[in-house]
């Protein structure tokens, strides 16, 4: 893509030195606008606190996924809000990449914590609410038959045990036996 020249329109048209001088004036002022936008941008994200990011996607993730009541915003709302934090949060880990990666490493660090919470708190929210939808009467019970059928479920009180009194003491297995020597029995 080109540069177009000063001094000619979009069209090719050849132009005053009066309406140069104003176009080349207004393109500066647009360049010096951006460098200004960019400047105020910088330290708007250089005055947000990462944390408190966090905290307050903390503070929307448990209106969204409190199972004991409905949360007050639409779900929409929520996420849009949510999207707008994450997006500024990134913004902000941007600027500490290249400023200061240790407490970058540290906001990682938080960030996956909260990843983590959120995860689980999603999970739990989730199952809670599938739990909520679901009749008593489609739980399938367990169906009693008889005494047998009880005993192979696994009963071991019921299961009998040898007589004790019957057990013979192992051979030691520091001593080793001679194959000359007569066998021993001992029983007590």
């Amino acid at each position: 893509m080109g540069r177009r020249s000063i001094n000619t329109t979009k069209s090719g048209k050849y132009m005053n030195p009066t309406d140069q001088a104003r176009k080349e004036a207004r393109k500066k002022e647009l360049k010096k606008n951006k460098r200004q936008r960019q400047l105020v941008r910088a330290a708007v994200l250089k005055g947000k606190d990462p944390l408190q990011l966090i905290q307050e996607m903390e503070k929307i993730d448990n209106m969204e996924y409190n199972v004991l009541q409905p949360s007050p915003l639409n779900e929409k709302v929520l996420k849009d809000k949510r999207r707008k934090l994450r997006e500024t949060l990134d913004r902000v880990l941007k600027m500490y990449i290249k400023e200061d990666p240790e407490k970058w490493e540290e906001l990682k660090r938080a960030e996956a914590e909260y990843e983590k919470r959120r995860s689980t708190m999603a999970t739990y929210s989730e199952a809670v609410r599938h739990a909520q939808q679901v009749q008593v009467d489609e739980i399938p019970l367990p169906i009693r038959e008889n005494q047998e059928n009880m005993l192979a479920l696994g009963i071991t009180s019921q299961i009998p045990l040898p007589d004790m009194t019957l057990l013979i003491p192992p051979t030691s297995i520091l001593r080793k036996k001679s194959a000359y020597s007569p066998p021993r029995n001992k029983v007590p």
